[in-house]
């Protein structure tokens, strides 16, 4: 089964003297790409919950978001001394330039040291104790996102197999069509013979060489063959438990190959040939809504 590359999970764990809460969501990446964004003084915990998120996602830019909610009670002390020396500093400032401009109560308390909270400092038991809730938070907080990617990847993979039958159509008509088409290759190569041969001696190589072109030319069972074995190995890379975005992307690369191929071989006939270029046609853009929809596959 599938998954997608998009999602939104969220989990809290509350203790004694704190509650925890993350937040994770995740967008299409080429590779795994972690972001996680944590209190200053709880960085010690982001090595582990970089390795669970590694443990849980395989592809995707993930954003992870840590809010800690202390519920003991502070209070908030003041460093007087250097107070006093801002404020003096202040006014030797306004005496010297010449400024009246008043202090600002709130722009002082926001100096670095000047407002300290008392009760904050953690004991490393405490420490601890909040770390470990905060991985099961995080842990919640990924079943919920794994449970989103899934729900939407069932919804791709409905509309992915959906395009492949369509695919599977346009190669079965392909082949139906073929011996029809011989008939517009016959007619292409009578008419170049006509070129060659009109007033003029040909040399018998030139005629080989012109004959064994149109015939290389009019060939696409190889293209069919292949582009068949691509879409069944889409159907099965869809119904298994692998990995499937870059398998995915690679099979899609190689049906548009084969497409383009029998496209380049059939333009510019007319009666089969024709239908023949518009199936390919068909085929090309089957192909590429569905790597848009691969782009968003884990």
């Amino acid at each position: 089964m599938i998954k997608s590359m998009t999602g939104f999970g969220r989990g809290r764990h509350e203790g004694e003297s704190f509650a925890c809460a993350v937040e994770i969501k995740s967008v299409n990446h080429r590779f795994l790409d972690p972001h996680l964004r944590l209190p200053a003084e709880f960085a010690s915990v982001e090595l582990r919950l970089k390795r669970l998120v590694q443990s849980r996602i395989k592809r995707g830019r993930v954003d992870l978001f840590l809010n800690i909610e202390r519920n003991q009670t502070v209070n908030f002390t003041f460093n007087e001394p250097l107070l006093k020396a801002y404020v003096k500093a202040i006014e030797q400032l306004k005496k010297e330039f010449s400024l009246t401009a008043e202090l600002d109560l709130v722009q002082l308390i926001r100096v670095p040291g000047i407002m300290n909270l008392e009760g904050m400092s953690l004991s490393q038991d405490a420490r601890t104790l909040i770390e470990d809730g905060v991985v099961q938070a995080a842990e919640m907080a990924l079943a919920e996102l794994d449970a989103m990617r899934s729900e939407e990847g069932i919804a791709l993979q409905e509309d992915i197999l959906a395009r492949i039958r369509v695919i599977q159509d346009r190669v079965e008509s392909i082949r139906k069509m073929i011996p029809g088409a011989l008939d517009a290759y016959q007619e292409r190569l009578s008419a170049r013979l006509g070129e060659l041969l009109r007033g003029a001696p040909v040399d018998p190589n030139r005629l080989v060489q012109e004959a064994a072109f149109y015939v290389e030319r009019s060939d696409i069972s190889e293209e069919l063959t292949r582009l068949q074995s691509h879409v069944e190995q889409c159907a099965a890379l869809l119904a298994s438990s692998e990995e499937a975005g870059k398998t995915l992307d690679f099979l899609l690369q190689e049906m548009n190959r084969e497409a383009n191929t029998i496209l380049s071989k059939t333009t510019g006939l007319t009666g089969n040939g024709l239908e023949i270029a518009n199936a390919a046609i068909a085929i090309k853009s089957e192909v590429e809504k569905v790597r848009e929809q691969a782009q968003n596959i884990e």
